[in-house]
């Protein structure tokens, strides 16, 4: 590093003398691993220590509080960026958003509601009239929600920070049963209520939109974190990664939950391994003592876990076995109609060794139709007749058998990943298709499997939702895109029963709008790059029109690629207020390692093929200045969780022909070494391997670690890892660990380090509206801070300066 880093410091910066606080190095402490090519390996760890959460270590709060003093006073010389980012990110994020309407037993309908700025979506509640009279009204189509407030999800806590992580309606609409997650914890309890019995305030406190007009000791009396005084008794505890599958008798439900956690005072800050997860089936009415256990922890892979269905007809209950993140799993189904629940109960295996996966559809008797992957990368849609006279008691576990014949129903197309199959208006099937990673919509015929016709022709972006029962006669299709903030759409096929029968009518329910974001002032377009090794992948490049692809504009590169999971178009307000305000380019590359092209582009991207993922984003962020769409050193790299890891290793990886000046690391996997050990790690071991127990996945993950591979002989980009204090799934430790050893290796680097800890805060499902608008505005004012990047003025600014 040269001397005078000073004077080649980011704007704001002071690199010398070294800004960093001290973080103790325990040069003692390592972790000896089996490596393929070198036999037995030492790995030093210096900031053992840091693994001890701020809860529980008073030498890690000291730090991170250090951290965070460090953040502000570089925060301090960010304005005026961060007050007008701010203030532009609240009225671009103040608009209506909501959920498509779903029909429950009741004959009411419910769906979230969010009326711009409050901390958290509401539920609310509509009648088949009310629902039936906004679909084509374009007076309705705007930003009032329909009917009645059911629950307002608001009252649960004043700061926002306590969220639902689960809804779950009984057959009959009798029954609400809501899971409760505080600060973003994984671990959430379920509370039940009668649908009859609503949790809001009283009416005269609502605005027209749904907001509440009072606040401080006035709303005090009304906040109850359990969901009111009017909930039934019955509790749920120590429930993680679980659903919620009533039987259709309103008797009660099935659902996974753990074994309570030992001398653990604040949940969702511990780092224990999740293991030894057992299905359970609740009766309304009784005790969480009283539950019925249905199926064991495994004894032979104690990491796996259950997710249930009940079919349609409600006779059958669907089991999925997964032991990871990988999309192989083992399946099975039991009679509901003729046994008893419990640990005793006989199953039909329909596939064993987590060789596929099974997702259950539809069924009609016992023909059911299952989405699968079994030789089929890009998915396709089978059928299989069930005979339960081969079923036998489990635990479904120990299991062993054939597995069920599968036949085509709609084959694989080579050309298009099957994404989603909904079965609705009896036998009707709304089947999504994603091409070149934009969906495409098509009726299909259940009894035959024939093509009917294609829906929404018009369509450019992603379905990101789709609500109708069996029972129903409609359905409701949302779609978005990246300037499009979203519109649903009713399907109806009204009087119709025959499976041949086409939609009878279209109309559009409800339409987004965004006063400071207007679509018409963007270009989206899709373009295609070549990576390292020649693979052709594709990016998404959205900007303002007045921009001019001159080389000149700064870049936000937004990528994941891993677990299989696409990232397809979708409307970012937070990068969009960045895109519109620096006059930027937003580019989403789809990395491989993600689903976008089914299986084969995921294992591309995952185990010994993980480099790919870097090398894809590396490459588009080169072809971003050298095609002149952003200018060289000013591409801010951004990912979250599996795309934290990504940003970080990329910016260990990079050279000057990137042009990468910035990364913004949300919520990374950073220890590539020891991430299997904490809480839900060890089921990322299907995407990363395990480092413990193979030693050629350790040569091969040491190689990348972003904590094993901060290289102290180059300047690094100004680099933000986020995280935040109750993210129970990917441990903070991971981000304290990594800038405690950049800041050690790079002590005069003339770009910012910065730690940013969010507080009562998680891996980001249920954070509020409010620590959502203050965390972008921080990281894009940090960024363009460093990078020197000028923020626009707009019309409105300008003329009150005049």
């Amino acid at each position: 590093m040269p001397s005078d880093t000073n004077d080649l410091a980011a704007p704001g910066w002071t690199a010398h003398p070294s800004p960093f606080p001290a973080a103790r190095r325990d040069e003692t402490a390592s972790t000896t691993y089996n490596s393929a090519a070198k036999g037995k390996v030492t790995v030093p760890e210096p900031y053992l220590w840091l693994e001890t959460p701020p809860s529980q270590s008073q030498e890690t709060k000291q730090w991170v509080h250090a951290q965070a003093r460090l953040t502000q006073s570089y925060l301090e010389s960010c304005q005026p960026d961060l007050d007008i980012l701010k203030k532009r990110l609240e009225r671009n994020l103040d608009f209506a958003r909501a959920s498509n309407p779903s029909l429950k037993g009741d004959d009411n309908y419910y769906y979230s509601y969010n009326s711009g700025l409050s901390p958290q979506s509401i539920i609310y509640r509509a009648s088949k009239d009310q629902v039936q009279h906004r679909a084509g009204n374009d007076d309705q189509a705007g930003s009032n929600p329909t009917g009645e407030i059911f629950f307002d999800v608001n009252l649960l806590d004043a700061k926002g920070t306590v969220a639902l992580s689960l809804t779950s309606f009984s057959k009959t609409g009798r029954y609400f049963a809501y899971g409760v997650s505080k600060s973003g914890s994984d671990w959430f309890k379920i509370y039940f209520r009668q649908t009859d019995k609503p949790f809001r305030l009283p009416a005269e406190h609502y605005s027209e939109n749904g907001t509440i007009r009072i606040s401080g000791d006035q709303l005090a009396p009304y906040i109850d974190a359990t969901g009111g005084k009017d909930r039934l008794d019955d509790v749920l505890d120590d429930i993680k990664f679980s659903g919620a599958s009533w039987t259709h008798d309103d008797a009660g439900l099935f659902y996974q939950r753990f074994p309570s956690l030992v001398g653990v005072q604040d949940k969702g800050t511990e780092t224990d391994a999740n293991k030894d997860a057992q299905l359970w089936y609740h009766r309304i009415g009784t005790s969480q003592a009283d539950d019925v256990l249905v199926i064991p922890s495994d004894t032979k892979i104690p990491e796996s876990m259950w997710s249930t269905s009940i079919t349609d007809d409600g006779r059958y209950l669907c089991v999925r076995n997964s032991r990871d993140t990988d999309t192989k799993s083992r399946y099975f189904v039991a009679s509901l109609h003729d046994q008893q629940i419990g640990d005793q109960m006989r199953w039909v295996p329909l596939s064993l060794g987590f060789k596929y996966d099974l997702d259950y559809v539809g069924n009609v008797g016992d023909r059911f139709y299952f989405l699968t992957n079994k030789d089929a990368p890009n998915y396709r849609l089978v059928y299989c007749d069930i005979d339960f006279g081969r079923s036998r008691a489990g635990p479904v576990w120990s299991l062993e058998g054939d597995d069920v014949e599968l036949r085509d129903h709609i084959a694989e197309d080579a050309g298009a990943l099957l994404s989603s199959v909904s079965l609705v208006a009896q036998n009707k099937l709304l089947v999504v298709y994603s091409r070149d990673v934009k969906d495409e919509l098509y009726q299909y015929d259940l009894v035959t499997g024939k093509r009917i016709e294609r829906l929404l022709p018009d369509l450019v972006g992603t379905i990101s939702q789709i609500s109708g029962r069996k029972d129903d006669d409609h359905a409701f299709v949302q779609f978005v895109s990246f300037v499009n903030p979203g519109q649903i759409v009713r399907l109806d096929w009204t009087g119709k029963t025959a499976g041949s029968d086409k939609v009878t009518s279209q109309k559009l329910y409800s339409s987004t709008r965004v006063a400071g974001i207007r679509s018409e002032d963007f270009v989206s377009e899709q373009i295609f790059i070549t990576s390292k090794d020649g693979t052709r992948v594709p990016m998404f490049v959205t900007h303002p029109k007045s921009l001019e692809r001159n080389g000149s504009a700064p870049a936000i590169l937004y990528f994941y690629g891993g677990f299989n999971i696409p990232i397809m178009p979708s409307f970012v307000p937070t990068m969009m207020t960045w895109a519109a305000s620096y006059n930027g380019v937003m580019a989403f590359v789809n990395a491989r390692g993600g689903g976008e092209y089914g299986d084969k582009w995921h294992e591309a991207g995952s185990l010994l093929n993980k480099q790919n993922v870097f090398d894809d984003v590396l490459s588009a962020a080169r072809h971003l200045h050298e095609s002149g769409y952003a200018q060289k050193g000013k591409i801010i790299l951004s990912g979250g969780s599996n795309g934290g890891l990504g940003v970080a290793a990329c910016v260990n990886q990079c050279a000057d022909e990137h042009g990468v000046g910035a990364g913004i690391a949300d919520v990374g996997v950073m220890d590539m070494l020891k991430f299997h050990t904490w809480t839900i790690g060890k089921a990322w071991t299907a995407d990363y391997g395990n480092p413990s127990e193979d030693p050629e996945i350790f040569d091969y993950n040491y190689r990348y670690s972003p904590l094993h591979n901060v290289d102290p002989n180059k300047i690094y980009p100004t680099t933000i890892l986020a995280c935040a204090d109750h993210d129970d799934r990917v441990v903070p430790a991971h981000s304290f660990k990594l800038m405690a050893e950049m800041q050690h290796k790079l002590p005069n680097n003339p770009n910012p380090l910065l730690l940013r800890v969010e507080l009562d805060a998680g891996h980001g499902a249920g954070k509020s509206t409010q620590k959502r608008i203050q965390e972008a505005a921080e990281k894009y004012a940090i960024t363009a801070r460093a990078l020197g990047l000028e923020i626009q003025p707009e019309d409105a600014e300008v003329v009150g300066k005049l």
